[in-house]
């Protein structure tokens, strides 16, 4: 009897295509994947925050009594980026002090979700 071998040749991937394969699936995943974290804001608790710490100068409802203290139910106050808010918050601006420390990140969003709500 006659032994039949099949001459088989060993698939070949080359570099290029098995990278074009890789990075096409990663086309497919979520953006979310690649995003930083998003924390939600609680605007309820950022209220309490709010009337134990800020009130005292910026008014219950955003609305400054004292001259230094800026009126933060104005249009201003919603141009500018969370970012831009939290420095402002931890670092301290003119007469007000510096919450770094005393609130943290996720405490300080809270807050500004909450005067987000005061126009």
């Amino acid at each position: 009897m006659k032994q039949i071998t099949l001459n088989r040749k060993k698939p070949v991937i080359s570099v290029p295509l098995l990278l074009s394969a890789y990075f096409g699936m990663l086309a497919f995943l979520p953006v979310s994947v690649f995003a930083a974290p998003v924390f939600a804001a609680d605007p309820i608790n950022g209220q309490k925050i709010y009337l134990m710490h800020c009130a005292g100068c910026h008014g219950q409802n955003g609305i400054s009594d004292m001259p230094q203290a800026p009126n933060l139910a104005r249009y201003e106050i919603f141009t500018k980026a969370d970012q831009a808010l939290i420095d402002t918050i931890r670092s301290g601006r003119n007469m007000m002090p510096a919450f770094l420390g005393i609130l943290n990140d996720h405490e300080i969003r809270d807050v500004i979700s909450y005067v987000r709500t005061l126009h």
